[in-house]
């Protein structure tokens, strides 16, 4: 995994303990609502690239931090020809009645 990746990933890790300490919540209450073991949750507060993707994001979701994921996945290639293709197919799909 590329290193900026990796520290991406720490970063989340390091932003859900924040949060769940904020919230007073412990690692096995979190860990029963995202659905995991104590251990994955561990493992994701340390942003280890291993564990799903999926879990990351449940975790947000029980930190109640989902609508913050989507706010910085909308912008994701704005400034790139692929944000532009990714731009053009959403408006075809509304056209055409599809969802995103």
């Amino acid at each position: 995994m590329p290193l900026p990746a990796e520290a991406l990933l720490r970063t989340l890790g390091e932003r859900i303990v924040l949060a769940r300490r904020a919230r007073r919540m412990t690692q096995p209450d979190l860990a029963a609502k995202v659905g995991v073991g104590l251990s994955t949750l561990r493992q994701i507060e340390r942003g280890a690239p291993n564990v799903q993707a999926g879990f990351y994001v449940t975790a947000l979701w029980a930190l109640d931090l989902l609508d913050e994921l989507l706010d910085a996945a909308s912008v994701l290639g704005r400034s790139s020809s692929i944000g532009i293709l990714l731009e053009q197919a959403a408006g075809a799909r509304a056209r055409d009645g599809e969802s995103p």
